[in-house]
């Protein structure tokens, strides 16, 4: 099997852990690749990997192995985006929900993979435009589009519609349209919905709203979301997956809707969402002994 490889930015510091993988997968007989500019800080600590381009990478792996935490599944996701190439992460972050395996069970895990003993994920994405249009492109995120205020000390207004169907106008901090995949991200930090990600809806959290009657809402993946950004007036922003800014100054609206596009995250039968959200977040644990 050719694997691609996406590793932490700080993955130096766990630098045993991941010679200990690397070992693993070579002595396994699996051929591994690496861009350049991606294994540039790395180099003195990986051997017998393949070094290539970008696209030369994306070309060539069965699987995206992103070692690290969930910021490096997303920029796993990056690299293959538009492409079949399943992904699968090892752990080795914070809090985390999109990368399974733990330096505990990613030997066996991965043999089951090499042995074809797992199953396939699909999830979709979203996209969103902006009108006028900047840089004449759509914009695609895995977890959530974030309205954000910059600089600006006071709360913004964000004017909201769905389907053309004006829904509220939210005096908050910021605005988050999310997927289920990004329920358990900046949406979990914002008190909106956890949703199971098989489901196809999309939610609309407000971020600090000044109202208690500000309550995140649910939509149909069929539902379009647009954002009134004609009365911003400071830094407000577009943010995608926190690792993207687009500036709002020029723009009227964002109109938010589900991505034709999906990716595909290698799963094992043992594991399921809910299992993982019992052991992130402690579930069914009760600390007082009883």
């Amino acid at each position: 099997m050719k694997i691609g490889l996406q590793l932490h930015p700080h993955i130096r510091k766990s630098k045993k852990a991941l010679k200990e993988i690397l070992q693993f997968l070579i002595d396994q007989g699996q051929e591994l690749y690496i861009s350049q500019k991606a294994a540039q800080h790395y180099k003195p600590l990986i051997k017998n990997i393949n070094y290539t381009s970008v696209e030369e990478c994306v070309g060539i792996i069965d699987v995206m192995l992103c070692i690290g935490g969930d910021g490096t599944f997303l920029g796993g996701l990056r690299r293959i985006r538009g492409t079949d190439i399943p992904i699968l992460g090892i752990h080795l972050g914070g809090l985390g929900f999109l990368a399974d395996l733990s330096l505990e069970d990613y030997q066996s895990k991965l043999r089951a993979l090499f042995e074809g003993n797992y199953e396939i994920d699909e999830r979709y994405s979203l996209e969103a435009e902006t009108y006028p249009a900047v840089n004449d492109k759509k914009y695609r995120a895995t977890n959530e589009f974030h309205i954000a205020k910059g600089n600006v000390m006071s709360m913004i207004k964000i004017k909201i519609f769905v389907d053309d169907e004006y829904l509220n106008t939210y005096r908050a901090d910021g605005l988050l349209v999310s997927s289920p995949t990004g329920s358990t991200a900046y949406g979990l930090s914002a008190g909106g919905p956890i949703i199971s990600p098989g489901l196809d809806i999309m939610a609309i959290s407000p971020i600090c709203p000044h109202s208690l009657s500000a309550r995140p809402v649910i939509i149909s993946g069929e539902q379009e979301v647009k954002i009134d950004c004609s009365k911003f007036k400071q830094d407000e922003s577009l943010v995608i997956d926190g690792t993207e800014r687009v500036s709002l100054k020029s723009v009227e609206d964002v109109i938010v809707r589900r991505s034709d596009e999906t990716f595909k995250i290698i799963r094992f039968k043992e594991e399921s969402f809910f299992k993982t959200l019992r052991k992130k977040l402690n579930w069914g644990i009760d600390s007082r002994g009883n």
